[in-house]
């Protein structure tokens, strides 16, 4: 028995009297347990080693890799009709297991084993290569998607993305998706109404992108709700300047805790730019603080004068938006009802939204990346070149430009006004004796010869 565990262990079947025996079983339950289409005599001498439960190969890292295929679910699989030799034709059943490969590590087999499938999905293959996931694999993230992430290959169900219970991107985006589930699409999608949206009708199946990156979320929205400035505009005065500088979620995500994101963009591609190089600020780990930490207004300003010095081809402006502070916010939408409409929420000084601010930068694949700032940015005159663009009435007062206002106020009427009041002093006749008003007119030589005579 140790021995039979310790060839299991190794990637390889028994073999001898015992081991013909437990072939010939394997064989005759998969015959039972299959459908016969489904399988093919060189499949279920496959399947009569690797659907041996606990079946492992040890890797050159110390992990270890499982080679168990449960046969029942690979032949109802949509790959089952194609059968084991479509995937693994390198492999000589005649000489199998032969000599053990070497594979480094579970990520090295999973990337590996990924090049098979572009074989038939080309097309597929073409569109996850422009994905988030594909930029994040090239930069080695270790964890991101690759096809076998997604599509488990030996029980690939047709229709399983599209299913809730059964979509692969809870798999790693749980936390969104339990936010996800209790949203208002979540409910209806559970309901059984197909029309609400699932991951992939916003996020793409395969060229996933990042809804938020470019011209924001609400193009995304937009696919469904095509009325929604429209409606909007019923009750919400500049409705187009809402929707360019605040995000769909930060009000129909009423409980969400919101924030200023400051995006650094490139003014020629109008594209969310990338980290700037040499930059200190942002060269350390990016935490996403926002409060009093980070960047400050004067830090910004000379931020912003060195991307843009002399000779600088494509400029780099910053892009304002009011947005949820986290994906998990993003994804609790709530029912139209409940979405806030009280201007008051923002237009007020001191308004929640504006405590908390942020600057990002575009990262592998568009993902926003961002970095702490501090909320003086919105107040500081030192921010009027670079933000001046990001302004909302009665939160994001800059003092010297009310003073500047007051000012400007003050001389505008008060000099027309002082003007006024000199020239009407001037006019106003005078009491003293041979004052020049109506009635003590000097008498002129005329009026002296009269009386002489």
């Amino acid at each position: 028995m140790a021995m039979h565990r310790s060839r299991l262990k190794a990637g390889k079947c028994p073999t001898g009297f015992l081991g013909a025996f437990a072939a010939f079983v394997t064989l005759a339950v998969i015959a039972l347990s299959i459908p016969a289409s489904a399988l093919s005599p060189d499949d279920a001498k496959c399947l009569s080693c690797h659907q041996t439960a606990g079946m492992e190969k040890p890797l050159a890292n110390g992990e270890q890799l499982s080679l168990h295929i449960a046969g029942d679910k690979f032949g109802a699989s949509v790959h089952g009709m194609f059968g084991c030799a479509a995937c693994h034709s390198d492999i000589d059943l005649a000489k199998h297991p032969g000599d053990a490969k070497p594979i480094a590590s579970k990520r090295a087999f999973s990337i590996g084993r990924a090049q098979v499938c572009t074989t038939c999905h080309t097309d597929q293959a073409t569109q996850w290569s422009h994905s988030v996931h594909a930029a994040l694999v090239r930069d080695g993230n270790p964890i991101a998607p690759v096809c076998t992430s997604c599509h488990s290959p030996h029980a690939v169900m047709k229709g399983a993305a599209q299913a809730m219970e059964t979509v692969p991107c809870k798999t790693c985006h749980s936390d969104i998706f339990g936010a996800y589930a209790t949203s208002v699409h979540g409910m209806l999608r559970a309901a059984g109404i197909t029309q609400a949206p699932l991951c992939f009708n916003c996020h793409g199946a395969h060229d996933i992108k990042v809804p938020t990156a470019g011209a924001g979320l609400k193009d995304t929205c937009f696919g469904c709700h095509k009325d929604a400035v429209v409606k909007h505009q019923i009750w919400l005065p500049n409705t187009q300047l809402h929707f360019t500088v605040i995000s769909c979620p930060a009000c129909h995500s009423p409980t969400a805790h919101r924030k200023v994101d400051l995006m650094l963009r490139n003014s020629a591609t109008k594209e969310d730019a990338a980290r700037p190089i040499g930059v200190p600020e942002f060269q350390g780990p990016a935490d996403g603080a926002a409060g009093d930490k980070g960047l400050d207004p004067v830090t910004l300003f000379n931020l912003m004068q060195t991307l843009n010095r002399a000779g600088v081809k494509n400029k780099t402006s910053i892009k304002g938006m009011l947005d949820v502070s986290s994906g998990v916010e993003a994804h609790k939408i709530a029912a139209a009802s409940e979405a806030i409409k009280n201007c008051s929420t923002c237009h007020q000084a001191g308004a929640a939204a504006f405590q908390s601010v942020t600057i990002s930068v575009a990262g592998s694949g568009g993902v926003p990346v961002h970095y702490g700032i501090t909320k003086d940015v919105l107040h500081s005159a030192f921010s009027i070149p670079s933000i001046g663009g990001f302004y909302a009435m009665g939160a994001t007062r800059i003092t010297l430009l009310d003073v500047l206002l007051v000012l400007g106020l003050l001389v505008g009427f008060g000099i027309p006004a002082l003007h006024l009041t000199i020239r009407w002093l001037a006019s106003r006749p005078s009491d003293k004796p041979g004052s020049d008003r109506p009635g003590s007119e000097k008498p002129g030589p005329a009026d002296q010869d009269k009386k002489e005579g």
